[in-house]
Parts: C-alpha cells; sequence; structure tokens
C-alpha cells in the first residue's frame, strides 16, 4: 500500500490512462469479435439453409420427373403388347423340360462366379444354392442368357443368349423396340413381373433376378421385392411403388432403388413394371456443377440423402473428389472400422455411413431447420435439414459446410485486431506519458462516463469540473449523452409505432414475414380453415349511396374485426363487399374450425343486427373450407397480405343465389359434425371446381325481424322461411 501511494500522480495517471486505453481495445476488439462471430454465424446459417431448400427443390423435382415418366413408360401401348407376348412365351417355356446338363451349368456358374463375388462384395457366407431359380422357365432362362451370357458377369450386360425357343424369338423382337424407348428416357434396365405368380418374365439387362420368384425366391426379401408385391393387385393405371436403396444382389450388391407400376392391357393386369432410380440423376441435383466443379457455397461444404436407417442414400461429396484422402481422414473419425472398411470396399457412402445427429432424426420426423454440430467426419459443421417425401418414403436431406472455412473471416480479423491493438497501445503509451502531467481527476471522469454510455447507461451524467477547459469538456459530454438518450427513445417510440401499425394492416404470419424482409417467399400451411363471407346489397341498402354505403360497409366489417378477434380468428382481407377469414394460421389451434364456424355463426348474427336495426336487406353467403393453403404479401410497395390454393378457392366459390348462408365443405363438416347441427348434404358445381358435396348450417340463431332465419340459415335469406336448412342449397356457381 505504502509503494502505491508512493509512486507519483504522473506515474499513476500514466499507467491509468494506458490500462483505460488498452482496456477500451480489447474492449472494442472484444466486442468486434464476438459480433463477427455471430454474424459469420448468422450468415452460414442461412446459407446453408438456402442451399438445403434449393438442394431438396432440385430432388423432388428429379424424384418426381423420374415417376412421371416411368408412369408414361407404363402407359405405351408398346409395353402393354410387349408383355403380353412375353408373358405368353415365359409360361409356355415353363412346360419345357429342364435337363441335368442345364441345371449343372447354371449351378456352376453361381458357384464359381456369381456367389463368390457378391460374397466378397458384401461380406456374406451364402449358403450352397441360395440364389438358384426354383421354375422350369427360370431354370432355361437362366441357363440361355446368365451361364451362356457375357463375362464377366456385372448384371448390366445386354441380354444375349443362344435361345431358339418361342421366347427367345419373342425377345429379339420386342426388344429393339422397347430399349429405344429405354435409352431416350434414361433408363438402363426394365424388369417385367407376372402379377399372378410374381415370377420376373423378363430383364432388358442380363441379371440374375431373370426367372426368379420375388414370392419365394432368392430376392424375395428384397425391397424391389416389397414393392412388387404391393402393386400385385392394382386396379390404377397410376399407382407406382418406391423401393428405398438397397445393396441390390443381382447388381453384385450395388445400392439401387427402384419404381415399380402396373402395366394395364385395357383394364386387365398383364404385368408390374420396375425401373432402376437413377443414383446418376439424384447425385447430379445433389451437386450440381460450376465450371466443371462441384457446385455449392464453399470448399468443404456438400449436401447428402439420409435414409430411415440414418444412412447415406448419396454419395458424399469427398469420395467424389478424392476418394483416397477420403477414406484416410475417416479413419481418424468417429465412424467404425468396420464402416471405414465397407466404404473403402464399395468405394461408396451409399447405405454404408450413418449420419446419427439430431438435424437427421429431426429431418427423418418431417421437421427443418439448422443446428451446428458435428458430422459423420467428426467435423464440426453448421447444418440444415429437411424431409424429402416422395409416396411412402421419406428421405432427410442434409445441407451443411465446415465450420471452420465458415469462420475463418474471424481468424483473420482476430489477427489484423492484435496487430492493430499493439499499435494503439505503443501510440497510446507515448501520448499517455506526455498527457499524463496534466491530467488529473476529470479524465477519469470523463472515461467512467465514457464506460457507462458503452455499456448503455445513458442517464448518469459526468461531474463537472472546475477548470473551464474540463467543465466544458464534461458539459459537452453531459450533451451528448443526453442526445443519445432522445435519439434512442425517439427509436424506441418509432419501432413500437411500426410494429402497432404492422399488427393492424397484416395479419401475424404478413408482419412477421414484412418485419423480416421475405417478400418473395410464400409460406404453406399444412391445416387451415378459411371462410369467404360476401356481402350481398350493401351498395343497393336503402339511403346507402356514395359515402352513406362507404359507411355502412365500414361498420360491418368493424363489427366482423371485432367478431374475428373474439373468436381467434384472423382477417386476412377485404376487398369491397367480400370478406376473407382464416384461423389456425398464425396460431395453430386444435378447434379452430370449430372457432370459424363459430364466427361464421356470429357474422349471420351481425348482418341480421344491421337489417334488424336499419331496416336493410343484406345477405350474407359464407363458405367454409379447411386444408392446406399458401399464404404471403403480394406487391413490391403497397403490400397486402393473401392466402391462396384450393382451399381458398373452393371457399370462394360457394354461394346461396342471394340467401343468407353458412355452407361448409366435407372437410369442416367431418371435424364438427358432433357440435353443429347441418342439413342435408347436396351437390353444388363450382366454376373450375366441378361438383362439390357442401352441408348447410341449420341451427345459427338470428335476431327476431332481422330477416335472417334461425332454425333454417343455410336455406333462408332477408325475409325468407326457415325450413330445414337443406331445401335452399344452392345449385350455381361464383365466379
Amino acid at each position: 500500500m505504502k509503494a502505491i501511494r508512493s509512486i507519483s500522480l504522473q506515474s499513476k495517471l500514466l499507467a491509468a490512462m494506458l490500462a483505460l486505453v488498452l482496456t477500451a481495445i480489447a474492449l472494442v476488439a472484444w466486442l468486434g469479435y464476438t459480433s463477427a462471430r455471430d454474424s459469420l454465424r448468422v450468415a452460414a446459417f442461412n446459407q446453408v439453409q438456402a442451399l438445403q431448400r434449393a438442394k431438396a427443390g432440385a430432388v423432388v423435382a428429379s424424384l418426381e420427373s423420374t415417376r412421371n415418366e416411368v408412369l408414361a413408360f407404363s402407359a405405351f401401348p408398346l409395353v402393354a403388347q410387349s408383355a403380353t407376348e412375353l408373358l405368353q412365351a415365359y409360361r409356355a417355356l415353363g412346360a419345357e423340360a429342364v435337363g441335368d446338363a442345364a441345371r449343372a451349368e447354371v449351378a456352376a456358374f453361381y458357384d464359381r462366379e456369381f456367389t463368390p463375388a457378391v460374397d466378397g462384395r458384401l461380406g456374406l457366407q451364402s449358403p450352397p444354392g441360395a440364389y438358384l431359380p426354383r421354375s422350369a422357365a427360370g431354370w432355361l432362362l437362366q441357363q440361355r442368357y446368365i451361364a451362356r451370357g457375357a463375362r464377366p458377369y456385372t448384371g448390366n450386360a445386354d441380354l444375349a443368349g443362344t435361345d431358339d425357343s418361342a421366347y427367345g424369338r419373342t425377345v429379339a423382337r420386342v426388344r429393339p423396340s422397347l430399349g429405344e424407348v429405354v435409352r431416350r428416357l434414361g433408363f438402363d434396365n426394365i424388369l417385367l413381373t407376372d402379377p399372378e405368380t410374381l415370377e420376373v418374365f423378363f430383364s432388358y439387362k442380363a441379371s440374375t433376378v431373370l426367372g426368379t420368384s420375388l414370392q419365394d425366391g432368392p430376392y424375395a426379401a428384397s425391397n424391389l421385392a416389397s414393392a412388387v408385391r404391393a402393386l400385385r393387385n392394382s386396379q390404377n393405371v397410376d399407382d407406382y411403388k418406391l423401393s428405398d436403396f438397397e445393396f441390390y444382389r443381382p447388381s453384385l450388391g450395388a445400392p439401387r432403388a427402384f419404381i415399380s407400376t402396373p402395366v394395364f392391357d385395357g383394364n386387365r393386369l398383364v404385368a408390374i413394371l420396375s425401373l432402376r432410380l437413377p443414383l446418376e440423376s439424384l447425385e447430379k441435383a445433389l451437386f450440381g456443377t460450376r465450371d466443371g466443379k462441384p457446385g455449392g457455397i464453399g470448399r468443404t461444404d456438400e449436401t447428402y440423402l439420409v435414409g430411415p436407417d440414418l444412412a447415406m442414400r448419396s454419395d458424399s461429396r469427398f469420395v467424389r473428389e478424392d476418394a483416397k484422402a477420403f477414406i484416410t481422414r475417416l479413419r481418424t473419425s468417429p465412424l467404425t472400422s468396420r464402416t471405414v472398411g465397407e466404404v473403402e470396399r464399395l468405394g461408396t457412402t451409399v447405405l454404408t455411413v450413418p449420419v446419427t445427429h439430431d438435424g437427421t432424426r429431426a429431418a427423418l420426423r418431417g421437421e427443418s431447420g439448422v443446428l451446428e454440430t458435428e458430422d459423420y467426419r467428426g467435423e464440426p459443421v453448421f447444418a440444415a435439414y429437411g424431409p424429402i417425401d416422395l409416396d411412402s418414403l421419406r428421405w432427410g436431406l442434409i445441407s451443411e459446410i465446415d465450420r471452420s472455412e465458415a469462420l475463418q473471416p474471424l481468424t483473420d480479423y482476430a489477427r489484423r485486431a492484435l496487430a492493430i491493438a499493439a499499435a494503439l497501445a505503443l501510440a497510446a503509451s507515448l501520448f499517455a506519458l506526455w498527457l499524463a502531467s496534466r491530467l488529473a481527476r476529470p479524465i477519469e471522469d470523463l472515461a467512467q462516463g465514457a464506460r457507462r454510455i458503452s455499456a448503455g447507461d445513458l442517464d448518469t451524467p459526468v461531474p463537472l469540473a472546475a477548470a473551464p477547459e474540463f467543465r466544458a469538456l464534461g458539459v459537452a459530454f453531459n450533451d451528448m449523452a443526453a442526445s443519445l438518450r432522445d435519439g434512442r427513445a425517439r427509436m424506441q417510440a418509432q419501432t413500437q409505432e411500426t410494429e402497432r401499425l404492422l399488427a393492424s394492416l397484416l395479419p401475424a404470419p404478413g408482419a412477421a414475414q414484412l418485419r423480416e424482409g421475405r417478400h418473395d417467399e410464400p409460406q404453406s400451411y399444412s391445416d387451415v380453415t378459411v371462410a369467404f363471407v360476401n356481402l350481398v346489397g350493401v351498395d343497393a341498402a336503402q339511403g346507402a349511396e356514395g359515402e352513406g354505403a362507404l359507411h355502412l360497409l365500414s361498420d360491418i366489417v368493424t363489427a366482423l374485426d371485432e367478431a374475428a378477434e373474439e373468436h381467434g380468428v384472423e382477417k386476412v382481407r377485404t376487398i369491397g363487399s367480400s370478406y376473407l377469414a382464416a384461423s389456425g394460421l398464425s396460431v395453430e389451434r386444435p378447434d379452430h374450425t370449430a372457432r370459424m364456424v363459430d364466427f361464421a355463426r356470429e357474422v349471420v348474427r351481425i348482418v341480421g343486427r344491421f337489417n334488424a336495426e336499419r331496416g336493410l336487406a343484406i345477405v350474407a353467403e359464407i363458405g367454409i373450407n379447411a386444408g392446406p393453403v399458401t399464404g404471403g404479401l403480394v406487391g413490391r410497395r403497397r403490400f397486402i397480405y393473401d392466402l391462396w390454393g384450393d382451399t381458398v378457392r373452393l371457399a370462394r366459390g360457394i354461394e346461396s343465389d342471394g340467401v343468407t348462408s353458412i355452407q361448409v365443405t366435407r372437410a369442416v363438416y367431418d371435424r364438427v359434425r358432433d357440435e353443429v347441427a347441418f342439413g342435408a348434404p347436396f351437390q353444388a358445381e363450382l366454376r373450375g371446381m366441378g361438383s362439390v358435396e357442401l352441408y348447410p348450417v341449420i341451427d345459427a340463431p338470428a335476431p327476431a325481424g332481422s330477416g335472417v332465419a334461425g332454425s333454417g340459415v343455410a336455406g333462408s335469406g332477408a325475409g325468407g322461411s326457415g325450413g330445414d336448412g337443406a331445401a335452399g342449397g344452392p345449385s350455381g356457381t361464383r365466379g
């Protein structure tokens, strides 16, 4: 303590000023570092999320395109005719005797070539005869096209053999025509299966699945067989099944997935067509190309698919770029040595590499989002995830970038900040040495004030020194703090006013979309109840012309807005005398459909009250529907929020020919029929929608003298009779 007291004031001031300057530099550097880190994290998350969404769209488009091509191919008359002829010849072949020499030749092929190749690639020990055919036709076809086919066997060679039977002549006649279509559509093989016996009676390529039964044959446990069995009784030409990737043994264990669909000759199911899902097109959608190199957002980003078993369904970018370096990297990863060995032996990450982080599991639950985690290599990454759905199959699609690459600018910033800090510290030392002899307590007061402002405290002024110079500095400092305080208060008030204005003009999703700058990003909602209220007769209301009609409409809309808020319903927009409302849009409610029906009843009561009080004859035509909708902002400068989709279009199309009514679709009826009384359903022709079954609500009360019947709202208008609610069902269409 005495040693400190013995230090001169100048030395104390010098030490204090140095500490202050260095602290300020460190604080600014740290704040800059954390701010840059957070900004880079947000930017990285935004980038990988945008990449994931773009790749998801490309993958879905590729899968849907392949599905559509398969369905179109199965509908070709050529396919049905060829399948009929081939199946007839195949069944005839089953009547031929199979000699011992033929059986021995086929068995030798499996024992010497096929089984060792499959076992070696997949690490299996298949029992003797595990892959042999069971039927006479199967033995003969395997002898003539497989055992005597091209060598070595690959599962991808052209079907060629020594077959002079009726089946062989049929194959020679139809295969060129089928091949031309296959090449034009980009497929590499066709499998045709008998829907009765589930025997594969034709393969465009020489494959060991030819002549085997997918019911109880050697490949009956495959994903392909499960898909084919699911289609054997199909009566729908557009039916299809997608079988997930598996180590497909007829292709020597290569990963394969198939799309299968029925083939009809008229109304008769003649075959089940299976075509391999091209992994190449999926990987093209995932990787893309940019100047001949993989396209993405960096050197280490990649996008891949993951299946329900948490294993990859596409190759890693890194195994494609440098397989040897990738294997070396995997040896230091959390993956087991067995998994790394499989990747090295098979040359692919498909079905071999597990991806088990939380993002993968969330994607397979149908969720989307971003997270910071470790990937399958043990590398910290920023990842975005989401589901890919087709038929009953769901994959997860993961996009990620290494954390080290995403935050590389932060490392560069730290180096520059350190160099600048050292230079500033040296300059500050020299300056403090000169200034310390002249500064005393007032400078410390100012320093403390500066620290308070940097911490956000703008309410505590600095003490004013007696010396004129320091006093003037203190006054200026306090004025600055007051100015900052006033500016902050004005900014907060403006922000609150802006938020209030947004909330009054747009529904919550629209306000959030505008606030976040996502003007051109419509959002899909899986289940929303919408009501379209058409107020008929406002313009023709007695004494309501010009401004009078506007005031009347304003009063009605204000009453509807209050009713909507009371029932938990959101007004989407009004156009003229039409009112569009939604429930379950911004807030997910399990009872959003019931709330909307209650709101519609209240609308009927409101219109009835206006009619009774003002002597009017306004009619409220209300259509309610529930289902998926798409919502978003419309416009560039002056925004409105709107909903669209078949759900909204159907609700808008419901009308009752000038009769106050509440009419709902079957989707709404099924949800609230135990709570709401309905009249008999009827069919209404809606423009652009065809015939739609509607249900009139018949228990919406209306005040006496309102011109709206109480028990028959769906079937009566102003001054109409109540009835049973069904007699007045509409039959027209709404434009």
